[in-house]
């Protein structure tokens, strides 16, 4: 197998998030996480999972989900996708028990509402990732 392949399985680069973007699943109980990375195609967040709320996912495949921004306005309602990783990282501080999750999600059958709404989150993104300029001297 390809290792280069196999490590890169995505559609599209994916943009970081601020930290002012939240994810709800529709559990029963509901669980909520904090974006962290997000293309048209997926996503990524990250919860924290006390009292082993990961449990919840186990054995789902298909999620809906409502994405929401604190205080500027934004919300996203019952986006489906595909739970496709979910991954242990573990705290900085080794003396704590919690245990964060990163959950990957790919997006599937997207309204066109929904598609138009992504690509704007995103957009908002990268207009808020500071751009890097080198500055060249001549003698």
């Amino acid at each position: 197998m390809d290792t280069v392949a196999a490590a890169n399985r995505r559609k599209e680069e994916r943009t970081e998030v601020d930290d002012n973007v939240y994810v709800v699943v529709n559990t029963k109980p509901e669980m909520m996480g904090q974006m962290v990375e997000i293309s048209s195609t997926g996503m990524a967040f990250t919860f924290v999972d006390l009292d082993s709320v990961s449990q919840r996912l186990v054995g789902r495949e298909n999620l809906r989900m409502d994405f929401f921004a604190a205080g500027k306005g934004y919300f996203i309602r019952d986006l489906p996708g595909r739970l496709v990783s979910a991954v242990d990282n573990p705290t900085a501080n080794a003396i704590s028990s919690l245990t964060i999750k990163r959950i990957g999600v790919e997006f599937v059958t997207m309204s066109l509402s929904q598609q138009v709404q992504i690509n704007s989150l995103i957009r908002r993104q990268n207009r808020q990732t500071p751009v890097s300029v080198s500055v060249s001297q001549t003698a």
